[in-house]
């Protein structure tokens, strides 16, 4: 992999958060530069579920400020994602268009899920965790993740609807804090904890570590009376964080401004905040908590760098792809033809191996088409009539780490596209996606589409396959011992977004 200059955008619910680095591989990379605006996106939105005018117009303004700090750095890529306030909002499709439309950067919109597991590969790069095991915690505005990750790879991931500024909204009115609304603050924590304790129950870890700027200034204050030999790695034990917090409660909003440390933004929060720490600490039992530098924006670069790394390597099977374990387990959950979802996806990765080089198809592309093809059929769990439309639904609607919700429903499209009509403009699913996304999703469900038709039978005939471009007309020649001629027909039958998506005219040979 070449040296990378990449910038990434973290949108929060209280900030937008801007971090340029230079890497020279995904393990390794040097921070150039930290940007923060305070704009507040999960102000109201967490409790209305919607965007304010208000709200998006900072938030362009922001992005595009930050777009110009990256490209005067010269960054060879910039990458943007969202968070809870985005995610929960009605009108987050809006948001994404009009940010890209009116500053050229896209946002992809994380599931809950997702940027947990992005926020503990961050994590476990910054504490070099390799075999240990490693539990963190990351407290946002909107939402607060537990990352239990093992030998670098996620191993339980759990969001919680549980932010420093959800909270304070719902629960601390007064100035200060009344001891029912800290009690009724506690009670929400605790029924928020219930999932995750069941789920997490009998697990170890060797480290335990925290993520967020709610961490951060809560450590640093409980350290700031060694401010002198700050050592940048300061511990938050269970027991000075219990009393940090009745002192916190008890100070009305303009004293904790004043606090060192704080901001006068972060101050308004930090009482929901600290709360949240104690109560998860107490929950998963630990005593004292390593605060960790590395965050979601961090994570994203790693990820980004590592599938950059991938797209120089030679085509291995995307059915072994880690990524993927979710996907087998939707399909197993199913009662999917695991054979057939297999050779559909072997059959959809060899098309996508040889007409990579011919139309400058990418290496990610590959992963998602995998995903696509192996749960294509789970519709037929809900009726075999429209299966691929119901297919669509499962898979928009299910858990699938290593994924934004973006390519989740590329991936849900790609699966509904293997049969049916082409991609149309009141498939509102589609319509919303970027041009380019578009593009992505007609090609590769017009792969998925052939590959289907080659597994016609249900009884694997084709062993191989090649194709030969002449002008806009591809020839496609089969290899087999059998009687091919349902495939032939199959393929004839089910061409028809192939040729659009490709602009080409197809023969089989």
């Amino acid at each position: 992999m070449k040296t990378q200059k990449l910038a990434a955008i973290d949108i929060g619910s209280n900030s937008l958060k801007l971090v340029i680095i230079e890497a020279a591989a995904s393990d390794s990379f040097t921070v150039l530069l930290q940007e923060r605006e305070r704009v507040r996106l999960g102000h109201e939105t967490l409790r209305n579920k919607f965007l304010s005018r208000e709200a998006i117009d900072l938030s362009t303004h922001t992005i595009d400020k930050f777009r110009s700090i990256a490209e005067s750095r010269a960054v060879n890529s910039i990458i943007a994602v969202a968070t809870a306030s985005v995610r929960e909002a009605k009108n987050a499709a809006e948001f994404v268009r009009e940010i890209e439309n009116r500053t050229g950067v896209h946002i992809d919109v994380l599931s809950s899920i997702e940027e947990a597991r992005l926020i503990g590969v961050a994590a476990a790069q910054f504490f070099g965790a390799g075999n240990q095991s490693l539990m963190n915690i990351d407290i946002g505005g909107g939402s607060t993740e537990l990352s239990l990750m093992k030998n670098n790879e996620p191993h339980k991931l759990f969001s919680m609807k549980l932010g420093a500024v959800g909270l304070t909204e719902k629960f601390i009115l007064s100035n200060p804090p009344k001891n029912k609304e800290i009690k009724m603050a506690r009670t929400e924590i605790a029924f928020a904890l219930e999932q995750p304790l069941r789920k997490i129950k009998g697990e170890t870890w060797q480290i335990s570590s925290g993520t967020s700027g709610t961490i951060l200034n809560l450590a640093a204050l409980l350290n700031f009376e060694i401010a002198e030999k700050f050592s940048g790695k300061p511990q938050i034990q269970l027991k000075k964080l219990a009393a940090l917090n009745k002192m916190l409660v008890a100070l009305p909003l303009e004293k904790r401004a004043n606090l060192p440390i704080f901001s006068p933004h972060r101050a308004e929060v930090i009482v929901a905040g600290g709360q949240i720490l104690e109560g998860v600490m107490r929950a998963l039992e630990i005593e004292t908590l390593q605060p960790c530098a590395y965050a979601l924006r961090e994570g994203v670069i790693i990820d980004y760098l590592r599938e950059l790394q991938a797209e120089s390597l030679p085509p291995v099977p995307d059915v072994e792809d880690i990524r993927l374990r979710d996907v087998f387990a939707i399909g197993r959950r199913y009662g999917y033809e695991e054979s057939h979802a297999l050779q559909v996806a072997n059959l959809a990765e060899t098309i996508f191996d040889a007409l990579a080089p011919i139309y400058n198809l990418k290496r990610h592309g590959r992963t998602l088409l995998s995903a696509a093809a192996l749960l294509h059929d789970v519709g037929y769990h809900v009726s075999h009539e429209s299966h691929h439309k119901h297919s669509f639904y499962l898979i928009k609607h299910s858990e699938i780490t290593g994924f934004s919700e973006t390519e989740k429903g590329i991936i849900a499209l790609i699966a509904r596209y293997h049969r049916g009509s082409l991609p149309k403009e009141k498939h509102l699913d589609y319509m919303e996606l970027s041009e380019k996304d578009r593009r992505t999703t007609a090609q590769l469900g017009a792969i998925l589409r052939l590959a289907e038709a080659l597994d016609r039978g249900h009884e694997n005939h084709v062993t191989a396959m090649r194709f030969k471009l002449d002008k806009h007309n591809l020839f496609l020649k089969l290899e087999s011992s059998e009687d091919c001629t349902i495939e032939r027909k199959a393929i004839e039958l089910k061409k028809d977004l192939f040729e659009t998506a490709f602009n080409c005219a197809l023969s089989v040979l």
